[in-house]
């Protein structure tokens, strides 16, 4: 990204994934931004509320499995918002899931850049900004 700030918005109805995910991207030596939102509907808001003239792009750590709106779902949704804000997303689905097609789904989708194992540690932050 080449960017001197970072901007991570994580969206996971687990609230321990959310802390290990600021203390990570925290201590690891960034200039960054962290919001977490336990309702994935909550993000999609934050998301869709960018302003243009946000000088970074966003960092989105999103989790498959949630009883209100799934990983898809809120893939889904961002469809639909404008090619500005979907430009300016680098997603990476952040999941605990052993299931292969979920892998294989995320691979297939243009707007995710990646699938990552939970939890988020030092090597995969290190993967995820380049």
């Amino acid at each position: 990204m080449g960017v001197d700030k970072y901007c991570f918005i994580a969206i996971d109805d687990d609230k321990e994934f959310n802390l290990i995910t600021e203390y990570t991207i925290k201590n690891g030596n960034l200039n960054a931004d962290v919001h977490t939102f336990l309702d994935p509907a909550d993000g999609l808001d934050f998301i869709r509320n960018i302003p243009p003239d946000e000088g970074h792009d966003f960092i989105v750590l999103l989790d498959i499995n949630m009883p209100t709106l799934s990983g898809w779902d809120v893939l889904d949704k961002i469809k639909t918002f404008s090619k500005d804000i979907q430009d300016r997303l680098r997603i990476f689905i952040m999941s605990s899931s052993i299931n292969p097609s979920d892998k294989e789904m995320a691979d297939n989708n243009l707007l995710v850049s990646g699938y990552i194992e939970k939890p988020l540690g030092r090597l995969l932050l290190q993967t995820i900004i380049g």
